[in-house]
């Protein structure tokens, strides 16, 4: 029976054994009995693709879906995702809901996980903004004389570089819609509005930070149909740990309620990404310290 819905991500050689992990993750939680998984190709090992194409996992070589000057690129492969993620219906054709996931995050909790689907299913762009009360410092500003002289948040950094002072500074204190995560239909005008907001983030060629741009423009400037779902959904652990529910074998949100987490998601964490033996001190629900390791537990 073909399946109507995907799910697609990006690797290269480095970030191998991340994307196994987030597969073999998706298997455990029986989401691959509804969905396809698929992969863009941006250097893997000759031994890497066999074992997707073992694992029916569908393969596609990522492009540049947009105009970047060669010079700015440097031989960055890894980097074309940034933007390729926008067009995935132009790899994956006739899929009822696509949804994205990076290499560096795995499923946790397939119930709270299914709410991007249902987001999707509303004709809505479905994602999670970086935003939540145990994120305690999202911006930075630098002072001089009790005047602010310097803003550093993603989004203005992010856009200043690729678009415009203006727009910077319009959407300096917004929150971060994560790229890392999200789901969209099929709907065409969702998937052109990120499209050409890609393609204009692209234009200077800085390519690290176009997909989030994008996203930013097309939901506060150009007003798209969003989902914004709660931060549970895609938990940066960058920003504050999780805690481990024993009983339930889960991740959890640090505070009350403890709900679980959907995605674990590694960004910003480095040694972890490159280390799955090294291990955090969290807490259980009862406050009780553990050492556990981050990673997706196979």
């Amino acid at each position: 029976m073909s399946k109507n819905k995907i799910i697609v991500s990006s690797c290269d050689i480095k970030y191998f054994p991340l994307l196994k992990e987030l597969f073999l993750s998706l298997k455990k939680n029986d989401i691959l009995n509804e969905y396809e998984f698929a992969v863009l190709d941006t250097g893997m090992s000759e031994d890497q693709l066999t074992y997707l194409r073992d694992n029916k996992i569908l393969l596609k070589k990522a492009i540049w879906n947009a105009q970047v000057s060669s010079y700015k690129i440097l031989g960055r492969d890894h980097l074309k995702t940034q933007v390729a993620r926008a067009f995935l219906p132009d790899y994956f054709e006739n899929y009822k809901v696509y949804i994205w996931l990076d290499a560096d995050v795995w499923i946790n909790d397939a119930n709270s996980f299914y709410l991007y689907e249902k987001g999707a299913l509303k004709d809505c762009l479905t994602i999670t903004p970086q935003a939540d009360r145990a994120y305690f410092n999202n911006a930075n500003v630098e002072w001089f004389l009790n005047f602010p002289i310097k803003v550093k948040t993603i989004n203005f950094k992010n856009i200043k570089r690729s678009i415009s002072s203006f727009l910077a500074k319009k959407y300096a204190f917004y929150s971060t819609l994560n790229a890392g995560a999200y789901a969209i239909s099929s709907k065409k005008e969702i998937w052109n509005c990120f499209q050409k907001n890609v393609k204009l983030a692209a234009k200077k060629g800085r390519i690290f930070g176009t997909d989030q741009v994008a996203l930013a423009l097309s939901v506060h400037e150009d007003k798209i149909p969003t989902e914004f779902l709660p931060a549970y959904c895609n938990w940066m652990c960058e920003f504050h740990l999780p805690i481990f529910d024993q009983k339930n074998n889960k991740f959890v949100e640090p505070y009350l309620p403890h709900h679980p987490l959907a995605l674990i998601h590694l960004a910003g964490l480095d040694d972890i990404r490159a280390d799955k033996n090294i291990t955090v001190e969290i807490k259980n629900i009862d406050g009780k310290i553990l050492h556990k390791s981050l990673r997706f537990d196979v």
